[in-house]
């Protein structure tokens, strides 16, 4: 499967820090009111393990990219 983000940057104590404004899958599924949008997070990494718990899968199991607006 395939998720695609779009972070807020400039977040945090150092503006280093995003936000998952909105995410979607290859379905069109965007989970809305299903994930902590005033999360704050440090990497990609750190935002691919929030996503799988959100859409019940290992992060193994999908890619993700930014979205391009």
């Amino acid at each position: 499967m395939h998720v695609e983000y779009y972070p807020i940057q400039g977040r945090g104590e150092m503006g280093t820090k995003f936000q998952l404004a909105r995410f979607k899958d290859e379905n069109g599924e965007m989970y809305k009111g299903q994930y902590d949008q005033d999360r704050h997070f440090s990497s990609e990494e750190e935002v691919k393990e929030h996503i799988a718990e959100v859409i019940k899968l290992p992060v193994d199991q999908f890619t993700l990219s930014k979205m391009s607006l």
